[in-house]
């Protein structure tokens, strides 16, 4: 959609705001996680759940819009391998919230998309800015007040499962990129909750760590992760294209600002002092790196 003058449209309030709804199901789901954490399950029990619902949801939505789910060859193999990245990714953030507080572990796991920016141009592809370096700075100043001031304290386990999360995320953007320049990303999404799917439900016979919650509570957690998800991704897809690229990155911050607030309110979790200092600094950064560049906003 464009203007007379050729210049893309604004797009409207309601997309702006469905965007921010993404990103509040999103965040949402974390918070479902930790109340099915604090009924008894674990994170394997979540994430093969979560990822089952997701495919399942996912496919249902491809059949009903039309979209072939089967990819070439090529393209399939590519994205069932890239699924091995999803489950460091969504395993790492979700091991994070269950076991440190959640407001740590989503600011940890944001520094995604300044890795993002790192590896982009580490790999020639863009350009470090005085932008981009001050970005790295606040950001990464951010997470260590975060991290290493008030009450809420981090855990080794919750640190390195949070840094393995960005990472796998950043893996996937980087090498999606690459090797699918183009098309519609939801079937090979579809093939990599594939993988994932597998992977989760062999690692749950193996090691019997399946468990269901023994709580009322539990069990709406459990449940309310099937259903937000799907939905959140569902979403996701269909704010492509209504909202510009760079503006759906930095509506979709809600997401932490979500656990952030709900950690506070329904799990008595506070950032306190330097810490939200640290998390103003954290998610400034990621604004400031997501802001396109005039090049970007003429064209």
């Amino acid at each position: 959609m464009s203007t007379a003058a050729g210049l893309p449209a604004r797009p409207s309030l309601g997309a702006r705001l469905f965007v921010i709804g993404v990103g509040f199901m999103f965040g949402s789901g974390a918070l479902l996680a930790k109340f099915a954490y604090q009924g008894g399950t674990n994170t394997l029990s979540v994430m093969v759940v979560r990822t089952i619902a997701a495919l399942a949801w996912l496919v249902l939505f491809l059949r009903l819009t039309g979209v072939p789910v089967m990819l070439p060859p090529t393209q399939r193999w590519r994205a069932l391998a890239i699924g091995v990245l999803l489950i460091t990714n969504t395993f790492g953030l979700y091991y994070a919230f269950e076991h440190m507080p959640a407001p740590l572990a989503i600011l940890n796991f944001y520094i995604f998309p300044i890795l993002v920016a790192l590896v982009q141009t580490l790999t020639g592809r863009e350009r470090m800015t005085a932008r981009k370096a001050a970005a790295l700075v606040l950001a990464f100043g951010g997470l260590a007040l975060a991290l290493g001031s008030g009450t809420l304290q981090p855990t080794l386990a919750g640190v390195i499962s949070a840094t393995c999360g960005a990472i796998g995320f950043t893996a996937i953007f980087a090498l999606t990129e690459r090797l699918f320049p183009g098309g519609d990303s939801r079937p090979r999404t579809a093939h990599m909750l594939v993988t994932a799917n597998v992977i989760f439900l062999v690692a749950a016979a193996v090691t019997h760590q399946f468990t269901l919650p023994h709580t009322p509570s539990g069990w709406v957690g459990f449940i309310g992760v099937c259903i937000t998800f799907p939905l959140a991704v569902t979403g996701f897809f269909m704010s492509v294209g209504r909202v510009p690229a760079s503006e759906t990155a930095i509506l979709m911050n809600f997401e932490p600002l979500t656990v952030l607030a709900g950690s506070a309110l329904l799990f008595d979790e506070r950032l306190e002092g330097l810490q939200i200092v640290g998390a103003i600094l954290v998610l400034t950064a990621i604004v400031i790196v997501q802001l396109p560049t005039r090049r970007q906003r003429l064209t």
